[in-house]
Parts: structure tokens; C-alpha cells; sequence
């Protein structure tokens, strides 16, 4: 990289933020996701230089070198996203944005909060006042509220107060350009709010949020239920989203591998939530919710034990615990396809011969995400086979009504059967909004590889089915 580059970034940051020894290149170059060296060679995820700016200004100036040495720029927060969305494909700048930290004040109901702020901090600072979050990620323990906003704002309290967006008053941000910019909620110019959110870094960087907040409600009951099989509890659940409005509905299970019938698929799967609002509407929906689970063969859990669960909603990834590696790949699913993607996911764990967690998450009375877990060990030989399972899931969640929650790089292949008219949109305000290409290029709209060249659809899906067969032979 070039030395007066380095010099007028370190002009813009000070030298004390900017980092360009090894040690901090190979923790920049990956996400909590492991990947495979093969995979791996096809692109330069080490960047070349880590940047930390406080502040808008310093995003500015940022962009506008790059601009000028024609640099990649990647945008980084909390890394929480496995989809390599904060990881460079082509060397280049890593923008490291937790130094964005501030939460300013409450103005009407509306807080403004700095990209770089972690969800859990956010939501502790709301502690104690009259007002929470409408809604806030499975994730809220290490990502950032840029990051949710770009990745795409669906999870807990959407089912009550819609998506992040839905709850934004404003968002200032910074073009590809580098062109400082205040979006508000409502506006048509382009690029609007809608269009930015879930954009995934590759139309601006998210500098800070106007979020609408709620005021708490006058009761707050959470509620668990354990139920035999899976296929049960998910036919409950769908049941009382359709007749009450919990803040959150929850299905979880663990290592359903062990049936020996897809419809009998797994014991050990529970539901969990929370209902918040006035007294008496919490106490309808909470008699709701227990007229379902027994019609449904359900077992109703205490209060403690459902208070234990809520408390520990952000470690859905306690499988871990079991091997060293999860692969998953979430999906948005219409509710109705939930039961036979509850037995896909089982088939594909069973042909795997792997272990699976299961949780679903419902976004709205109509649709969930769905994550399946598979635990595997990137280790061994057969990882690489087991990888293919994200395009499997990918690929039915399309066939029945649903798609991709998130591409960043691992996924960009899928936009554009997952949804068409997005990826034509994001093309077109890619170019209008970065005709030099600096922000995260390669990713989300297309995959490309260290030498520039972009890796279509077909091929890279006949290599995934390709292993897919071949797992057999190093399983």
C-alpha cells in the first residue's frame, strides 16, 4: 500500500489508530466464523491497514483517500455476523467503528445512538428510565447498532414493534464518496432508509441513529413450555402468534438428530417469550398462551424457569460447547413452511451424521427466522462437505416462499434467486452511489475473488454440490 496513503490516514486518525502489524491484520481478517484455507486462498482477507475513527468527520476524510488511491474500504463493528460481510476479500482499509460509542439523550421519545454502540450497553444505559428498546438483536452481547442496521434488523420485539427500520427516526451516514448525509424516516430522495438498511456496507457507513423508543409496559411476563416433538411446538407457536402479540416467541431445540422418524422428530424442544404491555392485555394473552400449549400436548414451565430462559436468550449458541465449530445459515421463512423445514433440517443432519440445535425466531405474525445450528469440526476433512448445508437450507427456504437472512460474502450467490428485484436495486444504487467501487466491493451483489473476478452462481454452486457428494467418501 502506498506510503502517502499511510501518511494522510494517519493525518486523519492520529498514529495511535492505525494499525498495521501482523497480529492486528490477522484478527481483522476474519469474522466468528472459521474458514477453510482452500476457501480462503480465493481471496486477500488480511487488510492491509485498521483505522479507528471517533466520528463522522473522520469517516469522511477516510473515504475520500480511498477515493483517491482507489483503496477498498472495509466497514467493521462487532464482527458478530458469520457471513463475511466485515472481512476483506481484496486487502484495503478496515474501518473499525466501535470507537463510535456515544448515546446522546432522549428527545421525544427518540435517543440518538452512535453506530458503534453495543446492543447490551444500549439497552443497559435504558435501565431503571420509563423507556426499552422496541427491538434488538439475538446477538446483542457483541454487535453494534451500525452493524444490526446494515445486516438486516429483524429479532427480538419485531414480533410486537416490527423490524429495526420500522423504529428508526433517522440515520446520518456516510457515502461511498464520502458526502456526509442525514436520512430521515419518510424521505424519498434516494437513497432512502429502507434502502440503506441491510445493505450490508456495500452503500454507506451507518455513523449514528435516531431509534424510537417505547414506554415500558405496566406488566411484564415471560413464559416457557416444553413439548415431545418439535413439529408440536412449532404448530403451538404458530397457533398463538396468530391470536396474541408476544413481545418475542422463541422455539428452540436440542440435538433432534436422535429421532428415528421425521415426524417424530426429536424430544427436548421447548418454547419460551415474554409478553409486555398493560396488565390486563398480558393476562388475556397469557391465558391464550396456556389454552394452546395443552391443547397442543404441551408441558407449561413456572415462572422461574421461564424468567431463566428470557435471562438467557443471548447464548443461543451453547451447542458450541460440544465441538468446536457450528455452521448455520439463517433463513426467513413463511410460518406455514416452519414444520417441514423443522424435517429438512433434520434430514440434512442426519445425512450429515451431525448433531443440531434448532431455533426459530418469529419476526411477525407471518414469518420466522430459522437457524439451525450443526455442530461439526473445521478441523477434519469432512467440514468442507458439511459446509454445503448453507446453500441446502439456502436453497429450500426459496423453493418454499422464504430466503436468505444475509449474504455478505459466503452468500452473495443466492441474492439473486433469494430476491431479485433487492439485488437489481442494490446494483443500481451501488453504481449511482460508488462508482469507484471502494466500499466492501465483491460482496452481497456479487463474490469476487482476489483477482478481480467475480464467481457466478452456477459454478460455485456445482462446487458445493460437488463436496456435497463427497462427503461421503471422507465422512
Amino acid at each position: 500500500m502506498s506510503e502517502k496513503l499511510e501518511v494522510k490516514l494517519e493525518g486523519i486518525v492520529g498514529k495511535d489508530r492505525l494499525a498495521k502489524g501482523d497480529i492486528e491484520r490477522l484478527v481483522y481478517s476474519h469474522d466468528i466464523a472459521p474458514i477453510p484455507d482452500l476457501m480462503a486462498s480465493l481471496f486477500k482477507m488480511e487488510p492491509d491497514l485498521i483505522v479507528r475513527p471517533r466520528n463522522l468527520k473522520e469517516i469522511s476524510e477516510i473515504l475520500k483517500v480511498a477515493n483517491e488511491y482507489k483503496v477498498p474500504v472495509i466497514p467493521r463493528g462487532g464482527a458478530t455476523w458469520g457471513y463475511g460481510g466485515a472481512v476483506p476479500i481484496l486487502g484495503g482499509i478496515v474501518v473499525d467503528l466501535t470507537g463510535l460509542n456515544k448515546i446522546g439523550e432522549i428527545e421525544n421519545s427518540v435517543i440518538s445512538v452512535e453506530s458503534g454502540v453495543v446492543w447490551k450497553d444500549l439497552m443497559e444505559h435504558l435501565e431503571g428510565s420509563e423507556w426499552m428498546l422496541p427491538c434488538y438483536p439475538s446477538s446483542a452481547l457483541g454487535s453494534t447498532v451500525g452493524g444490526w442496521a446494515a445486516t438486516g434488523g429483524l429479532g427480538y420485539g419485531s414480533l410486537k414493534y416490527g423490524s429495526f427500520v420500522d423504529n428508526v427516526e433517522w440515520a446520518k451516514v456516510v457515502l461511498p464518496s464520502g458526502e456526509i448525509l442525514k436520512i430521515e424516516s419518510g424521505k424519498e430522495d434516494e437513497p432512502t432508509l429502507r434502502q440503506i438498511f441491510g445493505s450490508e456496507g456495500i452503500l454507506c457507513i451507518f455513523g449514528e441513529l435516531g431509534i424510537r423508543l417505547v414506554k415500558r409496559g405496566e406488566a411484564e411476563i415471560p413464559f416457557i413450555a416444553y413439548f415431545n416433538k418439535s413439529i408440536e411446538c412449532v404448530r403451538a407457536a404458530n397457533e398463538i402468534v396468530g391470536k396474541t402479540r408476544p413481545f418475542t416467541l422463541v422455539v428452540k431445540s436440542s440435538a433432534f438428530l436422535r429421532a428415528s422418524h421425521a415426524e417424530e422428530v426429536e424430544s427436548g424442544t421447548i418454547m419460551y417469550g415474554l409478553y409486555e404491555g398493560p396488565s390486563t392485555e398480558v393476562e388475556k394473552s397469557i391465558k391464550v398462551f396456556r389454552e394452546t400449549v395443552e391443547k397442543h400436548g404441551g408441558m407449561i414451565g413456572d415462572e422461574e424457569m421461564a424468567r431463566h430462559e428470557w435471562d438467557e436468550r443471548f447464548y443461543p449458541l451453547k451447542i458450541k460447547k460440544w465441538g468446536p465449530t457450528v455452521i448455520t445459515s439463517d433463513v426467513l421463512l413463511p410460518i406455514d413452511e416452519l414444520e417441514s423445514f423443522v424435517i429438512h433440517a433434520w434430514s440434512l443432519g442426519r445425512k450429515l451424521k451431525v448433531d443440531v440445535d434448532l431455533e426459530i425466531i418469529y419476526t411477525s405474525p407471518s414469518e420466522a427466522i430459522s437457524f439451525p445450528l450443526f455442530l461439526t469440526d473445521e478441523r477434519k476433512l469432512s467440514y468442507m462437505g458439511h459446509l454445503t448445508v448453507a446453500k441446502k437450507l439456502i436453497d429450500y427456504a426459496i423453493k418454499h416462499g422464504g430466503k436468505s437472512y444475509g449474504y455478505g460474502l459466503w452468500n452473495s450467490v443466492h441474492l439473486g434467486k433469494s430476491e431479485p428485484d433487492r439485488k437489481k436495486e442494490l446494483e443500481r444504487l451501488k453504481r449511482m452511489l460508488d462508482p469507484n467501487n471502494v466500499l466492501n466491493p465483491g460482496k452481497t451483489i456479487k463474490m469476487s475473488s482476489k483477482l478481480g473476478i467475480s464467481l457466478p452462481r452456477p459454478l460455485y454452486s456445482m462446487f458445493l454440490e460437488a463436496l456435497w457428494i463427497m462427503r461421503r467418501v471422507v465422512s
